[in-house]
């Protein structure tokens, strides 16, 4: 008996879902002869990306602007100006130590030594500064060469259609499956324009 009623209940819902509009897939056939006007498709740009990686690398900030991205430019400086600071900072620190370093060190009684820093602590320093504004180069180095990418990227993607005429559906089906026994499934379809 629960055999019956199961096979019962599945064979209701199939009906239902193949017989409710817009779920079963079926479309009626349209009766009103319509004009079609075909759409004039937009003016192509001509947008290299090769010139605006070269902007990019000549001049930070240059390849955003020719991909028409202005909102990056400030990123871009910023983190050129993050990079030169740190390098600046480093750089002095380093002098200040390596001058305090030859003041401890010489034998010239002119040059006095003001500083509570131990000769050894003043290598110590004098390396560490070294070390940090060579990675500050790198740093400077590695974020131009992301704007550069950042800007041959947006060029190859310049003309990308992201338009509304691209949509994805998806929709309960009513499938059969083996032997005629009802089943419920999604279907996917994708429409482009």
């Amino acid at each position: 008996m629960t055999f019956v009623r199961e096979n019962v209940i599945w064979l209701a819902l199939s009906v239902l879902l193949i017989l409710t509009p817009g779920l079963g897939g079926f479309a009626f056939a349209q009766t009103v002869n319509d004009t079609i006007i075909p759409k004039s498709k937009p003016e192509i740009i001509k947008h290299s990306p090769s010139k605006a990686t070269i902007l990019a690398a000549v001049i930070p900030g240059a390849g955003q602007a020719y991909n028409r991205k202005y909102w990056k430019i400030p990123i871009v400086y910023v983190g050129v100006a993050a990079a030169g600071y740190a390098i600046y900072s480093n750089q002095k620190n380093y002098k200040d130590s390596k001058n305090s370093y030859i003041a401890l060190t010489d034998t010239i009684e002119s040059t006095v030594y003001e500083g509570n820093l131990s000769e050894a602590q003043l290598i110590t320093s004098i390396d560490y500064y070294r070390r940090y504004r060579d990675m500050s180069v790198l740093a400077l180095l590695a974020w131009h060469g992301l704007t550069i990418i950042d800007a041959n990227v947006d060029a190859h993607f310049f003309n990308w259609d992201v338009s509304e005429d691209l949509s994805l559906r998806v929709r309960p089906r009513a499938l059969w499956v083996g032997k005629m026994k009802p089943g419920i499934g999604l279907s996917l379809n994708l429409n482009i324009k």
